[in-house]
C-alpha cells in the first residue's frame, strides 16, 4: 500500500513537471516572441530581419546558444531605441 502511494505521488510530480515544462516553453522561444512584439514590422519581414541579426552575431561570436544570440539582438534593439 505505501509503496503504491509513493509510486503514485512520484508519477504525479513527474507529470506535473513535464506539463509545466511544456507550457512554459523554452527561453529561446520566449525571446523570439519578445522580439516579434518589439519590432514594428510584418511577421515575415521581422523573421527575415531576425535571421540577418542572428547570422551576423553567429559569425562574430561562434558557439553561443540560441538564447544568447537572441538576448544580444534584444539588447541591441533596446540600445538603438535610446
Amino acid at each position: 500500500m505505501d509503496r503504491e502511494l509513493i509510486i503514485l505521488v512520484v508519477g504525479a510530480v513527474l507529470c506535473l513537471g513535464v506539463l509545466y515544462w511544456m507550457l512554459a516553453g523554452n527561453e529561446a522561444g520566449q525571446l523570439r516572441s519578445q522580439y516579434f512584439l518589439s519590432v514594428r514590422l510584418p511577421r515575415d519581414e521581422a523573421e527575415k530581419s531576425l535571421a540577418r541579426h542572428l547570422a551576423g552575431l553567429q559569425e562574430r561570436h561562434p558557439g553561443k546558444s540560441e538564447a544568447w544570440y537572441l538576448r544580444q539582438v534584444l539588447a541591441d534593439l533596446r540600445r538603438d531605441r535610446r
